[in-house]
């Protein structure tokens, strides 16, 4: 094995677990949902919150780290689309996560049942720059290929658009992100 290979098999691995450890929560949250269970709710956000430094944290660093590793001892550059848009995604995911993500983790303790459902809306639409930014690897599209990027665009904005709070499902007293 390569040095290289060894770069892109971590990557990926990383990718996996980041990946995999998100599509888990969520689909735990969907379900909360669906069956207005709010113990399991509450939960997933304490979940969430625990894995946080012990999973993604490290995934995310990794895919990070063996990307840009990869780039350096392969024959890329940091200059074609789909190394930027890789790029991009990750400093969209880490602005979520800071912005958005640690506030609500704040709030968990007096609003598991509120903060629950805002961290789970937050997990659709990172789920879908993530799954997107799969895509964006295998195909490696450039500038010409637009309509894959503007297919890309409509899947952001759905997930964007279908996370947002619902009127009326906030708990009297609480802001939902």
């Amino acid at each position: 094995m390569t040095r290289y290979e060894l770069f892109l098999f971590l990557h990926i691995a990383c990718v996996i677990v980041w990946l995999g450890a998100g599509t888990t929560l969520a689909l735990a949250a969907l379900y909360a949902e669906r069956t207005s269970d709010i113990v399991v709710l509450g939960r997933l956000g304490a979940l969430a919150t625990w894995l946080g430094p012990r999973v993604f944290a490290p995934a995310t660093l990794g895919v990070l780290g063996f990307g840009i590793a990869l780039v350096l001892d392969g024959s890329w550059t940091f200059r074609p689309l789909w190394v930027e848009l890789g790029l991009g995604a990750f400093a969209l995911s880490f602005v979520l996560n800071a912005a958005v993500r640690f506030p609500i983790l704040r709030r968990l303790e007096s609003d598991p049942e509120g903060a629950g459902r805002a961290l789970a809306r937050l997990a659709r639409v990172e789920l879908a720059v993530l799954y997107l930014t799969v895509a964006d690897m295998v195909a490696k599209p450039t500038g010409g290929d637009w309509p894959l990027l503007a297919g890309a665009g409509v899947v952001l904005a759905l997930a964007a658009l279908t996370a947002r709070p619902r009127s009326g499902t906030a708990p009297a007293g609480t802001t939902e992100v």
